[in-house]
């Protein structure tokens, strides 16, 4: 279980996120939402180790962070960014490899497939489209074998029928895992979660 207790944090000296708690527990789908500028991102950053709280308390399984080892927290929780930087003209097939096998999901092909990923296996990723790209980038992180997997925004830029197949591979994720969600747009997006965290 992931548990957060009275994160802040602060940006210079502008308050971003003030005495936020909650938790995360495996078996679960959550859908974090919440107005613009009410630190959806930052908590899933925080969260995820991208950001550090300026104050309050994480942990991972039932340990602080400062007791796990960064490699050993990589294995706990995998977070997809709204917008990962593709730089180089890698093919997909090439990005998905990156990962090393011992790390892989055991349902790295069924995630791959659900996303439609396949027929883009060897394409550059540079060719494809935001939302091609944003799959990429999903299945990225979900390959990854991890106990927790945190999303920001992966319904932007998909048309309805991959935000349907998008859902239904997150609700078979989340059968053995806990999926952290961020999103913006959560009109009749709601119901397909366990619950929702808002933010104000």
């Amino acid at each position: 279980m992931i548990k957060w207790h009275d994160l802040a944090f602060y940006r210079g000296d502008k308050l971003i996120l003030d005495s936020v708690s909650g938790q995360l527990a495996k078996g679960e789908l959550v859908l974090l939402s919440g107005i613009n500028g009410s630190g959806k991102t930052t908590l899933l950053n925080l969260i995820g180790g991208a950001l550090l709280p300026s104050s309050g308390t994480l942990t991972l399984n039932g340990k602080e962070l400062q007791e796990i080892r960064i490699q050993d927290q990589a294995k706990i929780r995998s977070i997809a960014p709204q917008n990962r930087t593709f730089n180089m003209g890698f093919k997909v097939r090439e990005l998905l490899n990156l990962q090393p096998a011992n790390r892989k999901a055991l349902s790295t092909d069924e995630i791959i497939e659900e996303l439609g990923v396949v027929e883009i296996l060897d394409s550059s990723i540079l060719e494809l489209s935001l939302g091609q790209q944003q799959k990429v980038s999903l299945a990225i992180t979900l390959i990854q074998e991890a106990d927790f997997y945190l999303l920001d925004e992966p319904f932007s830029a998909q048309d309805a029928t991959s935000v349907r197949r998008i859902l239904r591979l997150l609700q078979e994720v989340a059968k053995t895992k806990g999926l952290m969600v961020v999103s913006h747009n959560t009109d009749h997006l709601d119901a397909n979660f366990d619950r929702e965290i808002k933010l104000s």
